[in-house]
């Protein structure tokens, strides 16, 4: 069970070394590790082929096409092992993380199942220690994780069986306005094959998305509609459901922002001058969504 790991990259000259570090850690687990250049204007192409010089594991590829589905599509298609992970370039993977997703996919057990994703955290966040009880509470309640099965991926922590990929490559929808990890569980769990959600499988991921302003994360959370709409699902009761969770996601994200932009990391306290200076937010992967503070073109971010 070889394992693949691949990277979709947009100007990510900040965050991309810790990611690849967090990888590198555990590369005698590894086949590879796919960086997908997608159109970055920064040093991000460039700090991946210094750290490739010397870690033959680390490949670059690039995708003129903007859009992360284009970039993890030709990641995917370039990964040669029996798993591909994917992770976002701001991602921080745990140590046990590549050895967790080769043991459950070389499971008896696990053969029918298509596709895992796990379990985050944020790092740099005034909120680390209480989410961090908060996902272990609804673990010890059975409400995520536990190997149970769910229809949806989270593309900063998920893996992918190179043979399902193989069958829903045509199906995958390369919009730039919808949610392409949601889209693809879609598309998986139609096959049918089975997507699990792992306890055991983790990351640290930036809470970047959370500066994002509440006016531009409508438009994001709304991309959940649209991808719904994409797979022409019908029945009131499937509408509410959906309808319920992007008011869930939306309320939640507009009770952090303000916190979350007054806090800085670097003291690790909260500040006025954080508060009113400018935040550095990551851009949504959503094309026509970006934060205020970004100047890249329609649906480049990654």
């Amino acid at each position: 069970m070889t394992l693949s790991v691949v990277i979709p990259a947009y100007n990510e000259e900040h965050y991309i070394l810790q990611c690849l570090d967090a990888l590198l850690a555990q590369r005698d687990q590894l086949h590879e590790i796919i960086v997908v250049d997608n159109n970055s204007t920064d040093r991000t192409p460039e700090l991946v082929r210094r750290v490739a010089e010397d870690n033959p594991v680390v490949k670059i590829v690039v995708e003129r096409t903007p859009g992360v589905a284009a970039a993890r599509n030709a990641g995917f298609d370039a990964a040669t092992g029996h798993i591909i992970g994917r992770i976002d370039a701001d991602t921080r993977v745990r140590h046990d993380w590549a050895t967790v997703l080769r043991d459950y996919f070389a499971r008896e057990a696990s053969a029918e199942v298509g596709a895992v994703c796990g379990l985050n955290n944020s790092y740099d966040s005034p909120f680390r220690t209480l989410k961090r009880v908060a996902v272990q509470f609804q673990i010890n309640r059975g409400l995520v994780g536990g190997d149970r099965s769910i229809a949806n991926l989270h593309g900063a922590n998920m893996a992918i069986r190179k043979s399902t990929w193989d069958k829903v490559r045509g199906k995958a929808s390369a919009r730039q306005d919808i949610h392409e990890d949601m889209d693809l569980a879609l598309c998986i769990v139609k096959e049918p094959e089975r997507i699990r959600q792992l306890s055991d499988l983790w990351v640290d991921i930036s809470p970047r998305r959370a500066l994002t302003s509440p006016i531009a994360y409508t438009s994001y959370a709304w991309a959940g509609v649209r991808t719904f709409q994409q797979h022409n699902f019908r029945g009131a009761r499937t509408w509410f459901v959906v309808y319920l969770h992007v008011a869930k996601f939306w309320i939640a994200h507009a009770l952090i922002w303000l916190p979350h932009r007054a806090y800085d990391p670097g003291k690790g306290r909260f500040s006025v001058r954080s508060l009113l200076g400018r935040p550095s937010q990551r851009s949504l992967p959503v094309s026509g969504v970006l934060g205020p503070d970004t100047e890249l073109a329609e649906g480049k971010a990654a």
